[in-house]
């Protein structure tokens, strides 16, 4: 880890379902507008059926309607087709993390992340299992973006070159890249790397494995 040259101004605003909801809200002028010629279509709260819970899922657990996630991810909140997301209740602040795979189906890893909202988030096909503010590479040692495939774990690792822990890490790069456990504050950055909280980079290595893909959005991407 090395200090910022300026300490990261923003509060990492993170509840996606807070977010998505604003989101739609603000949309349904526009929603209504686009679709003024076509009578035949049906109310928005009968054309766009609620997800159905599934068993065992927490309460911290929140099912989108398709009309939700459609918004969101329009405006680059959330990967195409989510079904459900943690609740956190609030915005998250540095060094906050929430990871709730309770009930959630078997399926495929993903990893999103998204630098300028400086966030994390874990899915488990289409429902958020985790999520976390991050740190990442500045000042000439930017966050490699783009679909990273992991190239490797590795549980306890210490950086010769930083001389700095890298518990928990995911390699994403030969040069060293990875996502790892780090001090997530507002006045931290990495070397390039992803990190984010401890707690969550060893729930984050358990589950993932060589070959998943981390997407790291790109500047300007909405989907």
């Amino acid at each position: 880890m090395s200090p910022q040259s300026e300490p990261i101004a923003i509060r990492a605003a993170r509840s996606l379902l807070t977010v998505a909801l604003v989101a739609a809200i603000g949309s349904l002028a526009w929603w209504a507008l686009s679709h003024r010629s076509a009578p035949q279509a049906a109310p928005i709260e009968e054309a766009v059926p609620i997800v159905s819970r599934f068993a065992g899922a927490s309460d911290d657990r929140t099912f989108l309607t398709e009309f939700e996630s459609e918004v969101a991810t329009k405006r680059g909140l959330l990967p195409a087709g989510t079904l459900s997301v943690i609740d956190t209740r609030g915005t998250m602040d540095f060094g906050e993390w929430h990871w709730d795979d309770k009930g959630v189906p078997d399926g495929p890893l993903g990893i999103r992340v998204d630098l300028e909202r400086q966030l994390i988030s874990i899915f488990r096909g289409p429902h958020e299992i985790g999520t976390a503010v991050i740190v990442y590479g500045v000042d000439g040692k930017d966050t490699p973006r783009g679909d990273l495939p992991i190239l490797g774990k590795t549980e306890d690792y210490h950086s010769i070159t930083y001389d700095a822990p890298m518990p928990y890490s995911l390699w994403l790069r030969d040069d060293g890249v990875a996502i790892h456990g780090s001090n997530v504050s507002a006045n931290h950055a990495t070397n390039g790397c992803i990190g984010v909280p401890v707690e969550f980079a060893a729930h984050l290595f358990e589950v993932a494995k060589k070959g998943d893909v981390v997407h790291v959005l790109e500047k300007g991407e909405t989907a």
